[in-house]
């Protein structure tokens, strides 16, 4: 029979479980106000109040203003990317699994909340710190590229071509976010480009096939217009 916990550990782990929701609260009222009064209206005693907690409180957790940005910036990122990765990494041909990667980003860049981001923390815009956030949560996104150019043979050095592609997809991010471009376009100029270029023609693909788009474990993914996919960068 397992022995209970003794009380004091039981207490730190109650005390570690309130600070992770107290957090969590506190950055989802960050959200909320970012929501309705954009980054100008953000200040930390403004996120004290919506939190309900007192500022001394709130600098506890964080030390100031763009500390918080980092925070919520990088637990958003993570979430998406983690998800992403997971299941990507389901997909056992590289070709595939590339468009499903860039296909999903692609999707991401033109949601709501991405957009709602987008508009507040452009790279070229942002704090340091939230962008050395972002560079560090994209990392295994990252590494999943660069694995995936590798095993399908492109020929180009998975490295580079990781950061290659995730600048291409940044490139189409913002017009994405400024609703210049569709999923379906965005998705479809990428992988031209792929196809025509590292991936080459069909018999070099693994299994003697065309590039084309996996869908998740369980999921069915309907094929954008022209068989082509869509992405995520740190740009």
């Amino acid at each position: 029979m397992t022995e209970p916990a003794p009380a004091g550990r039981r207490w730190e782990r109650a005390v570690a479980q309130h600070r992770a929701d107290q957090r969590d609260e506190i950055l989802a009222a960050a959200f909320g106000l970012l929501r309705e009064r954009g980054i100008a209206g953000l200040s930390m005693a403004a996120i004290a109040e919506a939190a309900g907690i007192s500022r001394p409180t709130l600098y506890r957790y964080f030390g100031d203003l763009d500390a918080l940005l980092a925070a919520w910036v990088g637990r958003e990122v993570q979430r998406s990317v983690g998800v992403l990765v997971a299941e990507a990494a389901a997909i056992p041909d590289p070709v595939e699994r590339l468009g499903y990667l860039v296909c999903e980003q692609c999707r991401t860049f033109a949601g709501q909340d991405h957009r709602l981001g987008a508009e507040h923390f452009e790279s070229e815009a942002a704090p340091p710190a939230v962008r050395a956030e972002v560079v560090a949560r994209m990392a295994p996104l990252r590494r999943l590229l660069a694995a995936t150019l590798a095993e399908a043979g492109t020929g180009v050095d998975p490295e580079v071509g990781a950061d290659a592609l995730l600048g291409m997809l940044g490139a189409l991010r913002r017009r994405l976010v400024a609703g210049d471009l569709g999923v379906d376009e965005a998705v479809g100029a990428a992988m031209e480009l792929l196809s025509r270029g590292w991936l080459g023609p069909p018999e070099n693909h693994p299994g003697g096939r065309g590039p084309g788009i996996a869908a998740a474990p369980g999921q069915d993914v309907e094929r954008p217009p022209g068989g082509m996919w869509g992405g995520h960068p740190n740009s």
